[in-house]
């Protein structure tokens, strides 16, 4: 078997496509075959062998483990490997994680990582005991320690049990140390061992507080042992870029300090007693690689963001970053600022606080690689300027630092800050790196203070303004982002200090006029077009309003001249171009009728450039809405303008293709319509639901049967009549093609992300076509129930359920009398419709819709209808005990389970959860207390934030609105609050639905809010 092996892996080695697919077959038709995974692991074993034989041999092993080991990895395919093989293959394959040959070691710990996901500990429990002891052994060399310590950080990354964890725990964290503290072994070995020990802290933040005595003990006495290690460390100076060891050295450095800061994050007054040697440390390291830095990535051209074989970072720009991120992490200590602050009281230049200045301006400079990048494509630029971009450089953790020292320390930033910047532009060697790092550090600090309403000395703003019309007459493509950081900070100081600079504005408008029309770079272009945002928003409106006419001119002519890109390459510029154009057209809305300017024109071509940008059609999607809103008393002749575009992107093109516009066409439609009279302009109607129909009968794109569906629901609520009196090409009157449609997006085979606006469709068709349905109303309801009882997507049952929701606000008896009748598989409706509607209930999302869902839940509460009442519902979550550590790998996939509760029940949990959500005294709500900050020590000293927005203490609903989830609209809303209020009042002081027996049932903290509704706070 084993030669046979031999030639099939000589074959999946071939470059001919034929003998390669037919080998790696024949190898995959062998899986149930024992003798393949030993001969495997036998070739792979034998050293004199090619590497690359013996590696491909293990290649081909670990898809057979992926496949054949285990019934729970997701790879798994069969058959399963018998009990018998797998321990004749664990001890080799250790072996082999201790190869001299780095490409087998990496290729085995990889397999042996796989197996111990689903072995350890129960059928391996020799594993971490054998790692133990190569790792230990004296007589270890460097690639057997090595081999054995990638494994054992994937162990540690895995996670254990409790028990298991505390019972390894003090034998790994000091065998760990043990390498990482022997200045005999390699750099990147050390390193790993320091990763072990983070990987040990991560889990001790999972366990803590649920064993946090034995965990704050057993901290204590190994940090006493790790942190004289971190700070030798930190301590010693890099070796020369060109010693071998340099890159090493650099890798355990960054672990270090990542240690230490998840060391502070999950001990914070543990660490407490170090930080003043660790931010010593840290800060003296910094200052001896500033230098280094600037040589090697502003000056020179070195690659960054590298990382070794085994996926640490290793290049000094990545170590310059963690050092800024930790020294103002540091910072947030009150004691360290004060000591900081003292030492720096006339100190002059010297002053700590002012070479910190110095060293983030010095780091702040554009490094040669972003800037070569940033040349050849301005949607990176813009990235960085908007401080959207992953790319977190030293740059941009300066801009962070000096935030925070101008938040901390004002006054002494600001004057060493301006001291700096006097030097650098009047001594005559101060770089144009250095020149816009200088405005950089400014355009950071001002930006931040005009947010939080803080100002600068009135002298120094308007010095500051000569720095910029410096940096802005400057020339040359060598100075274009000196001139851009020009252009940038005369808009942000317009903003932070208008009393100062603000008789000076009007010029600045024009020069950033002439510098968007005229520069030779396309990134002054595109600044100064970004910049008019910020005069738009603050400069007086005498001033800026003359200049709409210009602003859309240079915007024109930018996107004439603009490089064709692909579409989804140049998103970020046309967006910016996008967003200017709505503060432009905020100036004066009539300007969008004003023929010669064409606004509308103009904002259709640049969609045209990004068709299917999402990001452009939600700015779009804004600008039509605010043009729409403002010009309301215009709107007739709004869609003289805006109509033809939208009938042109709908209509099918030559060919029978789709425009690629459409999406977009018919989404700027449903906005216009919202926003539009009612009746509807003569003729709009024919000019575009002839469209729309086709679109929703025939489409099979997402997005469009979505957005054409939402255009078709504001037509109907808006103008029913003109509607109506609309037949298409065949004779169909309007009522019947949309009953076609609404047929066609609720079949089983649409999918639900297609038909999530039908609901609304049909809701609004039965409410204001309800008297015109006349036998079809059955039907329509019927078939929006027997699709609910199948629907998965909440957005999607939302949709469907409102439009029983919104008739049980007119007729509740009778909705629930046509459910109870109506048959769904083993169910009637009535049983579908409301498990459906109550266990989605909680995530509905939308003002409105909420308060429709509120008002049909009480309705339906108050029919006391014995049918409800005998329904079983999903009540409250049971939650699962357990001490397991729920890391990535071992974390089950255990569905949730749920007591049952009455309708009637769950009926009042639901309105209690609605009650929480809305107006009056928000300490009564179900969030209690606040949520702990995880990072605030025992004894006060740390001022963590959780973030600026204050988001300490808020409830998950209230996070998760943050991020645009569907609970968004869940916020104040006295309206249902005190609908809420009487309503309770009324169902307890009347008994209505035995309340008396219900409120018996919920839970402590339901009824003690239910009591709470009469007490004086809540009044």
């Amino acid at each position: 078997m084993e030669q046979e092996i031999l030639r099939l892996l000589g074959e999946t080695l071939s470059s001919q496509e034929g003998p390669r697919r037919n080998a790696e077959t024949q190898i995959t038709n062998l899986y149930g075959n024992d003798a393949l995974p030993l001969a495997l692991v036998q070739i792979a074993s034998t050293t004199h062998l090619n590497i690359t034989v013996r590696q491909s041999a293990l290649l081909v092993l670990k898809r057979y483990v992926q496949h054949c080991w285990s019934d729970g990895f997701e790879e798994f395919t069969g058959p399963l490997a018998s009990d018998g093989i797998k321990d004749r293959l664990r001890d080799p394959l250790l072996g082999l994680v201790t190869d001299e040959q780095r490409k087998i070691r990496f290729a085995a710990s990889s397999i042996v990582s796989k197996i111990a996901g689903a072995d350890f500990p129960e059928r391996w429990p020799t594993l971490l005991q054998g790692l133990l002891n190569v790792i230990n052994t004296k007589t270890s060399v460097e690639h057997q320690v090595h081999g054995a310590l990638r494994v054992l950080a994937d162990l540690v990354d895995d996670g254990f049990s409790d028990n298991q964890f505390f019972a390894a725990a003090v034998q790994i964290v000091a065998v760990a140390y043990g390498v990482a503290d022997s200045e005999d072994r390699d750099y990147t070995i050390r390193a790993l061992s320091v990763l072990i020990f983070y990987s040990c802290m991560e889990i001790l933040e999972m366990v803590k507080d649920d064993h946090s005595v034995e965990v704050n003990a057993f901290a204590m006495d190994r940090l006493n042992e790790w942190f004289p290690f971190f700070i030798r460390v930190m301590s010693k100076p890099l070796p020369d870029s060109t010693d071998p060891t340099y890159e090493g050295c650099v890798t355990l450095n960054i672990q270090v300090i990542r240690t230490v800061m998840q060391v502070r994050k999950v001990f914070p007054s543990l660490f407490t007693p170090y930080l003043r040697e660790v931010f010593r440390v840290t800060w003296s390291g910094l200052n001896m690689v500033k230098d280094r830095y600037v040589r090697d990535f502003i000056t020179k051209d070195s690659q960054g963001k590298l990382i070794n074989s085994d996926g640490l970072p290793r290049t000094l720009d990545l170590l310059v970053l963690e050092q800024l991120d930790f020294i103002q992490t540091c910072l947030k200590s009150k004691p360290l600022r004060d000591e900081l602050l003292q030492a720096s009281r006339g100190a002059g230049v010297d002053a700590p606080l002012t070479q910190m200045v110095v060293a983030t301006v010095a780091l702040g400079q554009v490094a040669k690689e972003d800037e070569g990048l940033w040349e050849v494509d301005l949607n990176i630029f813009l990235c960085e300027e908007s401080a959207i971009s992953a790319n977190y450089t030293p740059r941009t953790a300066s801009g962070d630092l000096i935030l925070k020292l101008g938040e901390w320390f004002q006054t002494e930033t600001e004057e060493a800050l301006w001291a700096h910047t006097e030097q650098i532009f009047d001594s005559g060697v101060g770089s144009r790196q250095m020149k816009e790092a200088a405005l950089f550090a400014w355009d950071q600090l001002l930006t931040e203070f005009a947010e939080i309403g803080l100002k600068i000395n009135s002298g120094t703003a308007a010095n500051l303004l000569n720095y910029v019309a410096t940096a802005i007459s400057t020339e040359g493509e060598e100075n274009q982002l000196l001139r851009a950081r020009g252009y940038f900070l005369a808009g942000t100081l317009t903003k932070s200090n208008f009393e100062t600079v603000g008789f000076q504005v009007a010029e600045l408008v024009t020069q950033t006029l002439r510098g968007a029309a005229n520069d030779s770079s396309s990134i002054v272009k595109i600044s100064c077009i970004k910049v008019f945002q910020k005069y738009c928003e603050t400069a007086p409106s005498e001033i800026v309003k003359p200049c709409q006419p210009e602003i859309i001119s240079a915007i024109r002519t930018f996107l004439a001249t603009k490089e064709k890109d692909d579409a989804e390459d140049s998103q970020d510029v046309l967006g910016e171009l996008l967003e200017t154009i709505r503060v432009a057209v905020g100036l004066d809305y009539s300007a969008v009728l004003n023929p010669n300017l064409q606004i509308i024109d103009l904002v259709f071509a640049i969609a045209q450039n990004g068709p299917r940008s999402p990001h452009l059609g939600s700015l779009i999607h804004e600008i039509i809405a605010d043009v729409t809103e403002e010009l309301f008393g215009s709107f007739v002749q709004l869609c003289s303008q805006v109509l033809p575009f939208i009938s042109t992107s709908l209509a099918i093109q030559p060919g029978g293709k789709e425009h690629p516009l459409m999406n977009l066409a018919a989404d700027i439609l449903a906005v216009l319509v919202h926003n539009g009279s009612e009746p509807l302009p003569n003729g709009f109607v024919v000019a575009t639901v002839p469209h729309l129909a086709r679109i929703l009968l025939h489409s099979e794109d997402t997005e469009v049967l979505q957005a054409g569906c939402e255009a078709f629901k504001e037509i109907v609520k808006h103008d029913i009549k003109q509607l109506l009196e609309w037949h298409d090409g065949n004779g169909k009157s309007a009522l019947e093609v949309s009953l076609i449609i609404i047929d066609r997006l609720l079949r089983p085979e649409t999918a639900e992300g297609s038909a999530l606006e039908v609901g609304g469709l049909a809701a609004e068709i039965v409410e204001k076509a309800g008297d015109h349905l006349g036998p079809y109303l059955p039907e329509l309801l019927g078939a929006v129930a027997r699709r609910l009882a199948t629907a998965k997507t909440p957005s999607f049952i939302q949709s469907l359920i409102l439009v029983f929701a919104r008739l049980v606000l007119k007729q509740a008896k009778d909705v629930v009398e046509f459910l109870a009748g109506l048959s769904i598989g083993d169910s009637n409706g009535l049983q579908v419709v409301i498990n459906a509607w109550l266990a989605n209930s909680s995530i509905f999302s939308g003002y409105e819709e909420i308060r429709q869902n509120v008002f049909a839940l009480c309705q339906l509460y108050r029919l006391e209808d014995p049918r409800l009442s005998q329904i079983m519902v999903q009540g409250d979550l049971i939650v699962p005990e357990s001490n397991r550590i729920m890391t990535r790998s071992k974390a089950k996939q255990t569905p949730d389970q749920y007591t049952s509760v009455p309708v009637p029940v769950k009926i009042i949990k639901l309105l209690i959860l609605e009650l929480g959500s809305g107006g009056g005294d928000p300490g009564a709500s179900f969030s209690g207390g606040t949520l702990d900050d995880e990072e605030v020590s025992d004894d006060g000293e740390w001022e963590d934030e959780t973030s600026a927005l204050g988001m300490a203490g808020m409830t998950r609903e209230e996070l998760l609105a943050l991020g645009g989830s569907g609970r968004q609209s869940r916020q104040a809303d006295d309206i249902i609050y005190t609908y809420l209020t009487g309503f309770f009042h009324e169902v307890s002081t009347q008994n209505i639905g035995g309340f008396q027996n219900v409120f018996s049932a919920l839970k402590p903290e339901e009824q003690k809010q239910l009591s709470q509704l009469g007490s004086p706070q809540r009044q």
